[in-house]
């Protein structure tokens, strides 16, 4: 059972190596050493270019530490490591057996994009009073669509609706302007948050996996696809736009992150300065951690429902709504984590 504790390393030459009696040692660029035990850490974060061998991977995995690994280059992926699932081989193989059946993986597919569609009419909702009725045919047409192809076109109309939604919300009067999602490279501040929260809260997606028994790989909107975690991904959508709104109070509410925190790569993109960083982790696993824990933890409860009664024959129609909704059990909850940050 892995710790409470978020460790996050960002200077360059710094590494990390495994220490006595259950120990990760932090070894600065200038030599001086930090200690922490395994014991007592749920993730940890890596920015950039730090050293540590496959003993410190074991470790972590054994642990079930969540390593993420973020990128210096904007365009460059960022990677996670994780332990596979040794345990629920029946779970995993009726999540295969879903994937395989068109009408099964459909409406699984379903209750991802009504969970994602949930969580964005409620932002709007709570922005503008009766904006969220607006989503009314979004809704219907979730109920309506026939397969894959059509489900994804609606989720896709609905996200784009979101962003213009967004965009409004940022309006033209404060330090920070939204023009717009943009990924690859990210074009503005808000781009530059939104796409480090979705990393992060994806790397708690599929810690909420793994602990859960399922394939990480293989998810129901999103199919299978090499090198990619699939259903992470799918845990992701309803927690998009709770990183979106976080990301905007941040900004344009608290006053924590500031323009001057930002600097454009040579690629075009906008990234956050290393005082910038050091100002937004403490926030992430303060607050914004535990603001996506929930939308992802309650759709995985959703999802874990749908393959169990499926798989006692009591496939529902693709369009039947989710009730009842269980909770995981205390095996399947990924801690949220304090903060501890060893910087340069």
């Amino acid at each position: 059972m892995s710790g409470s504790m978020a460790l996050v390393v960002d200077q360059r030459g710094a590494a990390l190596e495994l220490g006595s009696h259950g120990t990760l040692v932090l070894r600065r660029a200038d030599g001086r050493r930090d200690r922490v035990g395994l014991r007592a850490l749920g993730s940890v974060v890596l920015h950039g270019d730090v050293q540590l061998s496959t003993g410190v991977l074991q470790a972590l995995a054994a642990a079930g530490v969540a390593l993420a690994v973020l990128p210096l280059r904007s365009r460059a992926p960022a990677v996670g490591f994780t332990q596979l699932p040794h345990r629920h081989a029946t779970l995993r193989h009726q999540q295969h057996l879903a994937y395989e059946d068109a009408a099964r993986r459909l409406a699984l597919a379903r209750t991802v994009v009504a969970a994602k569609l949930q969580a964005m009419a409620a932002f709007a909702g709570a922005r503008a009073p009766g904006a969220g009725d607006a989503w009314l045919p979004a809704f219907q047409a979730l109920d309506t669509a026939g397969d894959l192809a059509v489900l994804m076109g609606v989720e896709g109309a609905a996200t784009k609706r979101h962003f213009a939604g967004l965009q409004r919300v940022y309006g033209t009067n404060g330090p920070f302007r939204f023009k717009g999602r943009s990924r690859q490279p990210p074009a503005d501040a808000p781009n530059a948050l939104m796409s480090l929260g979705y990393t992060l809260a994806q790397s708690q997606a599929t810690q909420l996996v793994l602990h859960a028994g399922l394939d990480v790989q293989l998810g129901f909107l999103h199919g299978l696809q090499r090198d990619r975690q699939s259903l992470a991904l799918d845990l992701l959508e309803p927690a998009r736009s709770a990183v979106d709104g976080w990301v905007h109070e941040l900004l344009a509410g608290t006053g924590a992150i500031t323009p001057a925190m930002f600097a454009p790569t040579l690629d075009g993109a906008m990234r956050l300065t290393a005082e910038g960083r050091a100002a937004f982790y403490p926030l992430w696993f303060a607050e914004g951690h535990r603001r996506v824990l929930r939308p992802m933890r309650d759709l995985l409860a959703r999802l874990l429902a749908r393959l169990r009664l499926q798989a006692n024959d009591g496939a529902p129609a693709a369009g039947a709504a989710d009730s009842a909704v269980p909770s995981l059990g205390t095996n399947s909850v990924m801690p949220v984590p304090d903060f501890a940050c060893m910087p340069g």
